[in-house]
């Protein structure tokens, strides 16, 4: 009977004080996983961002724990019970952190079921797993009703440029290449074994893209319409180029749907 009072005691001392199994003070290390948390209605229990994080717009108040390199003391004194890191991006840094050690948390999505499984996962670290069901269940939704207007459609070549001098495209392996798939498209250097290759102008000669994505910020509309071999090209002349805004092409989180939308938008002539 005493060792039942004294854990009924102890057990109330944890819930006067706050404690939860799940953790209250999360430090975010990459701006998909700021997205994702505020997506699960977590932005009360963010403690630390980076100075990337810049969506939704009350991340941009949280306490900055660096760029990419994050600042291992600033962490450190934020006290942290989480820290999401992305492992293909941050392997060194992760090393560094758990040496501490840190609680960190690592999540890899490379694809749009990557993405949506991330966040069922990270639901359940952080006891949220109805909400984040939910909002898988509607990303799903929004995204078999685009589908189900352009995958009748032929699958326009597209090229998505992230760099210009040099020329970088998407390759196969990058999560961008997902997007095109579900947008209804073919990305004409899926073929290639890094994410991000350097792209020569014969193999964009040859390629010839039905459409062109850009990253807003890299190139004006005039450069490309004016200089060669671009003006070449038949999605040039055709005006076929679309400028969209990195964030929400690059970040493997929530707003993947919306990034689906506008290619689909953009490669079918449609709205979606």
């Amino acid at each position: 009977m005493r060792i039942f009072f004294v854990a009924l005691f102890v057990f109330s001392v944890l819930i006067s004080t706050g404690f939860s199994a799940y953790p209250q003070r999360i430090i975010s290390g990459i701006p998909s996983a700021t997205e994702m948390l505020y997506a699960l209605g977590l932005g009360e229990r963010i403690v630390g961002v980076t100075t990337n994080c810049n969506f939704p717009p009350e991340a941009k108040k949280k306490e900055k724990v660096g760029g990419f390199f994050l600042n291992l003391e600033k962490v450190v004194s934020l006290k942290p019970d989480m820290v999401i890191m992305l492992g293909s991006a941050q392997a060194r840094e992760i090393e560094r952190f758990k040496a501490q050690p840190l609680p960190v948390y690592v999540i890899d999505p490379n694809s749009v079921e990557g993405v949506m499984q991330t966040l069922i996962e990270l639901g359940e670290k952080t006891g949220t797993t109805a909400r984040a069901q939910t909002l898988v269940r509607e990303m799903k939704k929004k995204i078999e009703l685009i589908q189900a207007q352009v995958l009748k459609e032929n699958k326009p070549k597209v090229l998505v440029m992230v760099g210009f001098k040099p020329l970088i495209v998407t390759g196969g392996k990058n999560f961008i290449n997902d997007l095109i798939k579900y947008a209804g498209g073919e990305n004409v250097a899926s073929g290639s074994g890094a994410a991000y290759p350097q792209y020569s102008f014969e193999e964009l000669i040859r390629a010839n893209p039905n459409y062109i994505i850009i990253t807003e910020g890299i190139v004006k509309r005039d450069e490309i319409k004016n200089e060669n071999p671009w003006r070449n090209l038949s999605a040039v002349r055709e005006g076929k180029i679309l400028f969209i805004d990195p964030d929400i092409l690059s970040r493997p989180g929530p707003r993947l749907v919306e990034a689906i939308a506008k290619i689909a938008a953009f490669i079918h002539d449609k709205k979606t």
